[in-house]
């Protein structure tokens, strides 16, 4: 059995998982009635947000550490190593076609559900266009690892949060980078090789009031937390006060506040004006947040992470 956790703006709880496998990450279907997640050797649950599961069988033995849905909630990508990507259709799951040995790690689809990106090791951005099917990589700048992708509101681009390793191989790495679905375009956020494990944009803002968040730890035995907060023009960074590394961060729907989650039990609460901790019983290192969209009663939901290095996440 592996531990969820659920809070609902006042405290969080533990829930038993029948997963046979880790859980490497979750996505809420855009109504909100339900959340796919996924895990290692093709492992999906269907969890309807109180304390019911249901085995998606996928026929696939990759691990799968990403899902992401379409606006309409018709279809989802599932990315996972070896280059796997699943495609998730009228209650059935399709492979396509590999164009990568890669490890992918997380998957975010445009704002008009046009077209998706994938993003994983070696630098791989992918773009899945949904009217032909095909799954292309990104030309641009390059960095180790891409960890995280989320689009602006208005979809004009997605920021991609990377792990700007110095031993990559690469030109200059950095941990940030802009992709409009053509072109990859490194930003000069820090000189650090820092690891921006969580990027995501406020909801339904618009410029030049959209606004993202980025959290990001540098590498070393005793990591360094780093939250940045970018507008598209510019960072604005804030001090984090946590034990262990922060391992990631999502807005509410309402975009009222934000949660970030990390090693130990972390659970902090991010406003314009103060980040504060929230206390919780939990000591498992916590994966997500991912929130439950819509208009009801808030509700996010994390997963246990691994006891090993972060780097797994």
């Amino acid at each position: 059995m592996t531990d969820l956790y659920l809070y609902d703006g006042q405290r969080l709880r533990a829930l038993p998982a029948p997963a046979q496998r880790p859980l490497r990450w979750a996505a809420w279907h855009p109504d909100g009635a339900w959340a796919m997640l996924v895990g290692n050797r093709g492992q999906v649950l269907r969890f309807d947000g109180a304390a019911a599961f249901e085995p998606l069988p996928t026929g696939s033995a990759h691990n799968l550490r990403g899902v992401g849905w379409a606006p309409d909630g018709e279809r989802a990508l599932l990315a996972g190593n070896r280059g796997a990507v699943l495609l998730y259709e009228r209650g059935r799951f399709r492979d396509l076609p590999a164009v990568t040995v890669e490890n992918l790690r997380r998957a975010a689809w445009a704002p008009d559900g046009a077209s998706a990106l994938v993003v994983g090791n070696a630098g791989v951005v992918l773009r899945f266009d949904a009217a032909s099917g095909a799954l292309l990589p990104v030309p641009g700048d390059r960095a180790h690892t891409m960890r995280s992708v989320a689009w602006r509101p208005d979809g004009a681009y997605a920021l991609i949060g990377a792990y700007a390793s110095s031993y990559a191989g690469y030109p200059r790495p950095h941990a940030l980078y802009r992709c409009d679905g053509r072109y990859t375009q490194a930003l000069l956020a820090t000189d650090d090789d820092d690891d921006a494990l969580a990027v995501d944009w406020r909801p339904g803002a618009s410029p030049p009031s959209a606004l993202a968040l980025v959290v990001a730890y540098g590498a070393g035995d005793r990591p360094t937390n780093k939250l940045l907060l970018y507008n598209g023009a510019g960072f604005d960074r804030r001090a984090v006060d946590a034990p262990g590394a922060l391992l990631g961060a999502a807005w509410a729907p309402d975009g009222s506040h934000a949660l970030i989650c990390g090693a130990g039990g972390a659970l902090l609460r991010v406003t314009d004006d103060a980040i504060t901790p929230v206390e919780t019983p939990a000591r498992d290192n916590l994966i997500g947040p991912f929130w439950r969209p819509g208009a009801g009663a808030p509700l996010a939901l994390m997963l246990k992470g691994p006891e090993e290095k972060v780097y797994t996440v």
